[in-house]
Formats: C-alpha cells, sequence, structure tokens
C-alpha cells in the first residue's frame, strides 16, 4: 500500500517541473514565511538539504541549509529554520525576517533510505514589501514633526529672549538670575 503512495507523490512533485510551473509562496517583507516541504513519514530520512533556485538532479541548488535529520550540518544564515518535525516527514523551511531579496526559486531536496530515495520540490517564493517598510516609514515622519516642533520652539524661545532684551524696563534673563542669586546670599549672610 506505501508503494501506489510514493508513486502519487513522485509524480505530483514532478509535475510542476514538468509544466515549468512552481508552487506558489507569498509573504511580507519583515515578517517570518515557510516554504513547505514534505515526505513520506514511513520512509528512513538520509538528509534533507534547502537551495536557491531550481532542483538539479544531483544537488539542492546554491545551499541554505543542510540537514541530516538529526542535527544542522551547513547553514548559511540563523535566519533559516528547519521544521522541529523534521522526522515526522515536515522538511520545511522557515524563513525569519523575510525580505523582498528573498524572493525566487527555492529548492527542497529530501533522501531517504530506498531505491526511490530521492524527492525534490522546487517552490518560487514572492514577498511582499511589508511591515519593516511601514516601520521606517513611521519613524521618518515622527522625527520630521519632532524636528519641526524643536525648531518651532527654538524659534519662540529667541524671539521671546529679544524682545525682553529691548525692553530697556525690564532686566535681561542672565541680569534677573544673578540678581535673584545676589537676593538669597545676601539673605543667608545676613541671618545668623
Amino acid at each position: 500500500m506505501v508503494l501506489p503512495q510514493v508513486l502519487l507523490s513522485t509524480f505530483l512533485l514532478l509535475l510542476p517541473a514538468a509544466s515549468g510551473a512552481f508552487q506558489e509562496v507569498h509573504g511580507t517583507g519583515g515578517d517570518p514565511v515557510t516554504v513547505p516541504c514534505s515526505y513520506p513519514e514511513s520512509r528512513i530520512l538520509s538528509f534533507v538539504c534547502w537551495g536557491r533556485g531550481e532542483c538539479a538532479s544531483d544537488t539542492c541548488g546554491q545551499t541554505l541549509v543542510w540537514t541530516d535529520g538529526h542535527r544542522v550540518n551547513y547553514r548559511t544564515s540563523n535566519r533559516y529554520q528547519i521544521n522541529s518535525q523534521l522526522l515526522q516527514g515536515n522538511a520545511s523551511l522557515t524563513i525569519e525576517y523575510a525580505d523582498e531579496s528573498d524572493s525566487g526559486l527555492y529548492c527542497c531536496r529530501v533522501e531517504m533510505k530506498g531505491w526511490d530515495g530521492v524527492q525534490t520540490l522546487t517552490t518560487s517564493l514572492q514577498i511582499q514589501p511589508g511591515s519593516s517598510s511601514a516601520r521606517t516609514k513611521g519613524l521618518a515622519i515622527g522625527l520630521s514633526i519632532f524636528f519641526l516642533l524643536l525648531v518651532l520652539v527654538g524659534t519662540l524661545v529667541i524671539t521671546n529672549y529679544i524682545l525682553m532684551k529691548k525692553r530697556p524696563e525690564s532686566p535681561s534673563l542672565v541680569a534677573l538670575c544673578v540678581s535673584k542669586i545676589r537676593t538669597l546670599l545676601n539673605k543667608e549672610v545676613a541671618s545668623p
């Protein structure tokens, strides 16, 4: 009963490659995105590798992650994570903090024990601009408002200072502070 499932799985995996169309996964920039890949749970796993580009006959393209099923033996970046349920037939790849530059083709290559033990799947990943660009825009707007308010308050303080200085009857700000300090010092000296 397992053989028909394996043949059907293999046929379904090869069908997109034969037609030139790949499974598509969509994600948003700044968020994690998972590219799915599974294999028959009943099979004994030899290794899984994920790579950029279309699957070749004997490699997984430009290798991003390689694991023997028990530990990750190679990883180009900590952003690439293989599903923790690897031994239960789930070899999905999660890309943390996805970016538009992550868009493109990804190859999942699973090798299992047995005569028909190679399974490959090429998936097209499309990342749309997302929360990271929105945060950058929000930061730019916030900083612009802050500097505008800073200039406005600075202008008001300087204008007020100039107007106070022009009035002959009002002492300057510095003179006012000095006179108050002298008054306090005189009170301390006068009181025994």
